[in-house]
């Protein structure tokens, strides 16, 4: 019966010795010196969603229905890795397993693919009015510049 949930009880309220080890002794946290000391007594009376803290290690475990299991909680991150793609158009990428983590990604057009600018496409640029903080237009925006500039090509014929 472990797991059955909650139940209210109210004076004079008679319970069975399973409703008690089910309502009662399942659904605590037990506290215990080490697992030798947890095993040694439970013997084969655990069942999944029972919890227990060992004071050796400061661990919170619970049984998962075949063994114990560390509960990690919120925890903090110990590794992260950043990781750039030959094509993606950023190198500089770095990996951290303790302590702050910092790193810089540095656009590479140089080894991005080849395509085909479309009017919705968007393009990446550092603003030099603006203390080169990155901002984005499309591709039609720099088209409907204009700017006056024109080519062509002029033949004269004698």
């Amino acid at each position: 019966m472990a797991g059955a949930g909650w139940k209210s009880y109210a004076t004079g309220d008679l319970i069975s010795a399973t409703e008690f080890q089910t309502f009662i002794q399942d659904q605590v946290v037990q506290v215990y010196a080490d697992s030798s000391a947890r095993d040694s007594a439970l013997g084969t009376n655990d069942a999944e969603g029972m919890f227990c803290f060992l004071k050796d290690t400061n661990t919170l475990q619970f049984y998962d229905g075949s063994s114990w299991v560390s509960y990690i909680g919120d925890g903090d991150i110990t590794g992260v890795t950043v990781t750039t793609s030959a094509t993606s158009g950023l190198n500089g990428g770095a990996t951290a397993t303790s302590g702050a983590f910092s790193s810089t990604l540095v656009q590479a057009p140089d080894r991005a693919t080849a395509g085909t600018v479309a009017g919705s496409d968007i393009i990446a640029f550092a603003d030099a009015d603006d203390s080169n903080n990155l901002k984005r237009t499309t591709a039609q925006d720099i088209a409907n510049l204009g700017g006056g500039v024109s080519l062509g090509l002029v033949l004269a014929l004698s």
